[in-house]
């Protein structure tokens, strides 16, 4: 189940588009089920082929796409490309992160509040992990990053982006070791993402994906799946 947005007011993501992906009836049905922060205890154990196509050549014309996803790179590396979307490791923890970037893997990390030390940066075994400036600049959105640029829309690029554990969550997302902590788990998140997974739809995700980007402007920026991930949808 896909939900498209073409314009987001969310204070993170304003102005640019988004979407949600879940399961029919179940939020986590397109999330790996191995996920740390999965406190469902259920989810998807194979990639969506149809869809994971989708993503990559959802790209604006002249525009910028990228996403994020627990799926280990193995299943999905290989397919990365210029002018595709970039899809973002979430790694487990900085190290594992460090491991993924000497073979060339964009990733993200969700980190605890004590990383950074007062730093914008932070270097773990020797990758440099850079924090998402909307966290430190006011008003700041990803329509502001990289002056249109985004640095999660840089496929070849030398550091990771990390993430301060925020939301209800957050003591559990920053404990690689405790189930739970899924930032999309509450808040307004949570409420498109329920909405998501009941909503009725008669075509699949990657048609419905590939549809809704043809129609956006040239040179929009569009970030896939803020909740969801390119997992076989399962069910409740």
């Amino acid at each position: 189940m896909l939900k498209t947005v073409e314009y987001s007011r969310a204070k993170k993501t304003r102005g640019i588009a988004v979407t949600y992906r879940a399961g029919d009836g179940s939020n986590y049905g397109t999330c790996p089920a191995s996920c740390e922060l999965n406190p469902s205890g259920c989810g998807s154990s194979k990639i969506d082929v149809d869809y994971l196509d989708a993503v990559l050549d959802a790209k604006p014309v002249k525009g910028v796409s990228f996403t994020y996803s627990h799926f280990s790179p193995l299943h999905w590396k290989r397919k990365l490309a210029a002018n595709k979307t970039v899809i973002n490791y979430s790694a487990k923890t900085a190290e594992i992160a460090a491991k993924f970037m000497r073979f060339k893997v964009p990733c993200v990390v969700t980190v605890g509040e004590k990383f950074w030390q007062g730093k914008k940066k932070q270097s773990v075994d020797g990758a440099l992990i850079v924090r998402c400036p909307a966290e430190t600049i006011a008003g700041f959105s990803c329509a502001d990053c990289g002056n249109g640029d985004p640095l999660c829309a840089r496929l070849e690029r030398s550091f990771a982006i990390g993430f301060t554990a925020h939301g209800a969550s957050k003591k559990k997302a920053a404990n690689p070791d405790e189930a739970g902590g899924c930032y999309a788990s509450s808040g307004n998140v949570a409420l498109h993402w329920t909405a998501t997974a009941a909503q009725d739809q008669d075509e699949t995700d990657g048609d419905k994906l590939r549809r809704f980007v043809s129609g956006l402007s040239p040179r929009t920026i569009i970030r896939h799946h803020i909740a969801g991930d390119i997992g076989e949808e399962t069910h409740d």
